[in-house]
């Protein structure tokens, strides 16, 4: 699961799903939306329709410049600008494209748990909005919600786990001491 193009085109499916849905249900909604609820599902802000949209468009595309586009800034970067566990080995010209491919993939992948996460939990806010009365499903999201968070705690060991490891001969001229 190397290939770069699998988590582009798993947001960009996620997302022209959450996109087409936004599209079927705007007309239904009402003109003032309910946008931001407590940790018992209940009301506890308001924005219109057109402000809760642009938020949302706004959200995701932070969540799309994170996963795509700071991967290919960090690829341009000085080696002494990137923060990253054995930067001189990992950074290195033979190492480099190989580092910043990997990173792709893995930003990437956050992406895509990112962007699911967003589109869960916008869809249940427009779930709560929909006439008669809809219903924020507080249970569902703070499944969705551990499991991102699960997701995100797994994400980060590998990735610690990938660039805390350097293999043995990485350093040919250093002994190993006992």
């Amino acid at each position: 699961m190397n290939d770069l193009r699998i988590p582009r085109i798993v947001y960009g499916f996620l997302l022209a799903i959450g996109v087409l849905d936004w599209v079927r249900r705007y007309a239904l909604l009402p003109a003032r939306m309910a946008s931001h609820f407590g940790p018992h599902g209940e009301v506890t802000d308001w924005q219109s329709k057109e402000q809760f949209f642009m938020t949302m468009v706004v959200v995701v595309g932070v969540s799309f410049v994170a996963g795509f586009v700071v991967p290919l800034l960090i690829g341009v970067l000085p080696a002494n600008m990137v923060n990253l566990p054995h930067k001189e080995y990992w950074l290195a010209a033979e190492r480099r494209e190989e580092t910043m491919r990997y990173l792709s993939m893995k930003m990437g992948w956050f992406a895509c748990a990112v962007l699911f996460l967003l589109l869960f939990v916008t869809a249940e806010a427009i779930n709560a909005n929909m006439p008669p009365h809809g219903q924020f499903d507080i249970g569902a999201t703070f499944a969705v919600l551990f499991g991102f968070v699960a997701f995100m705690g797994i994400w980060t060991i590998l990735l610690l786990r990938h660039f805390n490891r350097i293999p043995e001969p990485a350093f040919p001229g250093k002994q190993k001491e006992s």
